[in-house]
């Protein structure tokens, strides 16, 4: 009589995490890779533009680093705000995609050859780093407000308890509310075998047999 094939032997444990943590580093890779390229590209755009609206050529290649700083500033906060209000999330979103249409926009004007008035580019591009720099602190002051009061509600003994990384599980979630598992002795429902000695009665003292 033939074996009958038994059922499938289900995947270990720690496969499902390693394609996972694999499947998220090749994401970022991607995203970073893609980042930098597009950064590349639109570095002559937003300087011609400053060049335009009268900055010097030795201070018009500061303008596309510090867009490009704020606009990493405005995706790490979108990530590191997972679990915050809709107020805290809603403002980083908001920023990340004011800053990807105004980069988008700054690109199309110099392709097209579309030449500015004077005196409102000057003056945008003259306010242009103060609102960033103000944009930029705005954010970080809300993700280490969202970290503080993370850690406050956290239970005693796990500070980490804040999701940092995109596949940490958010609060509220099953995976975040799971108890920690109990140690060995709490699950046996025994005595700590550090504390059994005290728990045995005293032993009598044998009584003296005569008299010295």
């Amino acid at each position: 009589m033939r074996d009958l094939p038994g059922p499938p032997r289900p995947p270990a444990a720690g496969d499902g995490t390693r394609w996972q943590v694999a499947a998220v580093v090749v994401a970022i890779t991607g995203v970073l890779l893609l980042a930098v390229a597009a950064f590349v590209v639109s570095y002559a755009g937003i300087r011609q533009i400053a060049v335009a609206a009268g900055v010097p050529a030795a201070l018009a290649g500061l303008y596309p680093v510090i867009v490009d700083a704020v606009l990493v500033v405005a995706c790490v906060a979108a990530l590191a705000l997972r679990g915050a209000g809709w107020p805290a999330r809603g403002g980083a979103w908001l920023s990340v995609l004011v800053l990807f249409a105004a980069v988008a926009v700054a690109g199309a004007v110099h392709a097209a050859g579309v030449s500015l008035p004077h005196r409102p580019a000057a003056a945008a591009v003259a306010a242009l780093p103060w609102a960033l720099f103000l944009l930029g602190f705005g954010l970080c002051l809300s993700v280490l407000r969202h970290r503080r009061a993370a850690r406050a509600a956290a239970p005693p003994g796990d500070p980490g308890a804040a999701p940092w990384w995109p596949w940490a599980a958010e609060p509220g979630t099953a995976d975040a509310a799971a108890p920690l598992p109990a140690r060995p002795e709490q699950a046996s429902g025994g005595a700590d075998p550090g504390t059994a000695d005290d728990m045995l009665p005293a032993r009598p003292e044998p009584a003296s047999s005569g008299a010295e």
